[in-house]
């Protein structure tokens, strides 16, 4: 999946602007912008927010782009979902923020618990933490 710069500067490009366009359009250093599109700086939510605005795309487009379109949660979809992970994906600024790919929403849905248990949204979260961790090299 590609990492939030590049698919700044597919964006960026796909409106046909060069870095200076977009940068004088949203008051921001084109060097910076640089920095964000090459993967050197990581980019504030607020200036993701910039992003979006002066490119007339919303937030998810461009952290998401057209693969992470699957992430917004329809809540007419007719497969069962923990309350808790419906919280989680209809959370917009979390979903973002944390960067949750396909296969992570995929595995989280597979989780399934006594009946009687009602896992909250923080439970999603701390699970998705959990198997991040698991994925990690040991050193």
């Amino acid at each position: 999946m590609p990492r939030i710069g590049e698919r700044i500067r597919e964006a960026r490009k796909a409106a046909h602007l060069s870095q200076e366009m977009l940068a004088d359009r949203i008051g921001v250093n084109r060097s910076y912008l640089s920095l964000v599109e090459n993967g050197k700086s990581s980019p504030t939510f607020e200036f993701v927010e910039k992003i979006a605005g002066g490119m007339g795309l919303r937030v998810e487009d461009v952290v998401l782009g057209e693969k992470g379109r699957f992430l917004v949660y329809d809540a007419d979809d007719e497969s069962p979902m923990y309350d808790g992970l419906a919280e989680l994906l209809q959370d917009e600024s979390q979903r973002l923020m944390m960067n949750i790919t396909e296969e992570e929403v995929e595995l989280l849905r597979t989780i399934r618990l006594n009946s009687r248990i009602r896992p909250s949204k923080q439970f999603f979260i701390q699970a998705l933490l959990d198997y991040r961790k698991s994925k990690q090299p040991v050193r």
